[in-house]
């Protein structure tokens, strides 16, 4: 009851009364409701035209200004009340929201001296974080229960038993924290320039070396999720595709070991398994690490959103474009599409670019890409394409790349040729490297494939004599990133034959 008593005290009629959240019943600011729905619903993609929907006479934007705060402060207000464990939700996420939702009610009667409640709620939620291994959580409620009975209580046995915990704790979260920042400082590099960066691997390797022995002495699950991550950069940043799926292997037995769902791990170890397969091209394997990666992912997620572009990868490497098309459709179509980011926003610019070329030369027929397909003019294509156009070794080089095949497959050879001498300094200062060997070798053909036309044999011949040179690179082992070749050169160059022929 003493525990109760102090939350009624805490909790009073009046102050809940007086708690600003948000309200959608009669009384409550109608135009409130109408900027939520508009911002629920995705009819507004901009401040700007939010205010036009809801002040269409107004000449200033004062008044959306007032409003968008307000919202902004119910809905934070409101976050806590709102029931956050989903059917969907595996047994840890639904832990995880749970015990930081009760954190936060510690949190705030400790500021208010009320210790009766506060230590029950920290001894019943440390327990889950503890199975669940959110080490700082039980760090921090450690230091809370320590204090309590270490300087209120005087009881020995407890704060003997608290500090012991919070000892054996503290080197797993420096732990975790060191090999957290290892990663990003890996993977930084990755976020808006998709070029393969071999020197990383190395990088990789030393980060791996730092964490070998807390890999080895904790069984952590943020320790381990981000040293298998380190690990598969160390294999995937060169294409070693046999050693990335042990490497996922190895992290599906450790972490389906765990008693509870390890989504995010999982989820990561499927997805890079996905991507190894396709570009061995065994799209059965593919296929099923693509079967059980969706039953990890929330819809609508980041993970979700990436997980269907590997997959839209995966359809355009076997061949299978009206799968792709539909993957395509799925994820642009899907009403969290317009808050990804930029770069991811791009990404899908081009891929849409890839299935406007199949369709001129008929691999997609016109009926099937009716409903989610802009008509296409190259030029604001290239216009829109502007945050990859900066990766000179990466993504820009797909941008080249589908200019070219789709002015060879439209037989408009004249432009190409246009362009054929600012390209050609491109691929010598860009492109003349191991890592981007077939991309160079694969411009040159499509650049000599152009200056021959529809007529000249001999320089068909030679264009021809390309396709071996960028072909052999890939039997070499190059290290080109996989996301460059949307479609696999080879099978890319005998489209365009195709179309030219």
């Amino acid at each position: 009851m003493e525990a109760l008593r102090e939350l009624v005290q805490l909790v009073t009629r009046n102050k809940l009364k007086s708690i600003d959240v948000l309200d959608f019943s009669e009384n409550g600011d109608s135009r409130l409701g109408e900027l939520y729905d508009i911002i629920a619903e995705g009819e507004a993609g901009s401040d700007q035209e939010a205010a036009e929907l809801l002040y269409p006479d107004a000449k200033s934007t004062s008044g959306y200004r007032k409003l968008k705060n307000k919202l902004r402060r119910k809905l934070i207000n409101s976050l806590l009340l709102v029931d956050l464990n989903q059917a969907s939700y595996s047994d840890r996420k639904s832990a995880y929201y749970q015990c930081y939702k009760e954190w936060a009610a510690v949190r705030v009667l400790l500021a208010k001296n009320a210790w009766t409640q506060c230590v029950e709620i920290a001894e019943r939620i440390l327990k889950y974080a503890i199975k669940y291994e959110f080490t700082e959580l039980s760090l921090d409620l450690l230091g809370i229960l320590r204090l309590h009975y270490g300087t209120r209580l005087g009881d020995l046995k407890q704060f003997e038993k608290y500090k012991q915990l919070a000892l054996e704790y503290e080197p797993v979260y420096i732990a975790e924290n060191k090999a957290e920042m290892l990663y990003t400082e890996l993977v930084v590099h990755y976020v808006n320039n998709k070029s393969t960066k071999t020197n990383l691997q190395k990088k990789a390797e030393l980060a791996l070396l730092e964490l070998s022995d807390s890999l080895r002495r904790y069984d952590s699950y943020r320790l381990h999720l981000y040293g298998g991550m380190i690990r598969l950069m160390v294999s995937s940043t060169v294409n070693e595709h046999k050693d990335t799926i042990q490497t996922c292997d190895d992290l599906i037995e450790f972490f389906e070991a765990k008693p509870y769902q390890a989504e995010t791990p999982l989820q990561a170890a499927y997805y890079q398994k996905l991507i190894c397969h396709s570009q061995l091209g065994q799209f059965e394997p593919g296929k099923k690490a693509a079967q059980k990666c969706i039953k990890l992912i929330e819809e609508g997620t980041v993970n979700w959103f990436k997980y269907y572009e590997m997959y839209f990868i995966l359809a355009m490497y076997t061949g299978n474009y009206r799968e792709a098309l539909e993957v395509f459709c799925q994820v642009t179509q899907h009403r969290r599409f317009e808050y990804l980011p930029d770069n991811t926003k791009e990404v899908w610019l081009i891929y849409e670019a890839y299935l406007h070329f199949l369709g001129e030369t008929d691999l997609l027929k016109p009926a099937e890409k009716e409903g989610c397909m802009e008509n296409f003019r190259l030029g604001r294509f290239l216009n829109e394409a502007v945050i990859y156009t900066k990766d000179k070794a990466g993504m820009n080089v797909a941008i080249i790349v589908f200019q070219l095949i789709y002015l060879l497959a439209k037989r408009e050879y004249g432009k190409v040729i246009d362009k054929s001498e600012a390209i050609s300094k491109y691929c010598s200062r860009y492109l003349n490297e191991e890592h981007t060997i077939r991309s160079y070798y694969f411009i040159r053909a499509l650049l000599t494939l152009a200056s021959a036309g529809d007529y000249n044999e001999e320089k068909r011949k030679k264009a021809a004599s390309y396709r071996a040179k960028f072909a052999g690179a890939g039997e070499a082992g190059g290290v080109q990133t996989f996301q460059i070749e949307i479609i696999p050169y080879e099978k890319l160059w005998d489209i365009v034959i195709g179309a030219t022929a």
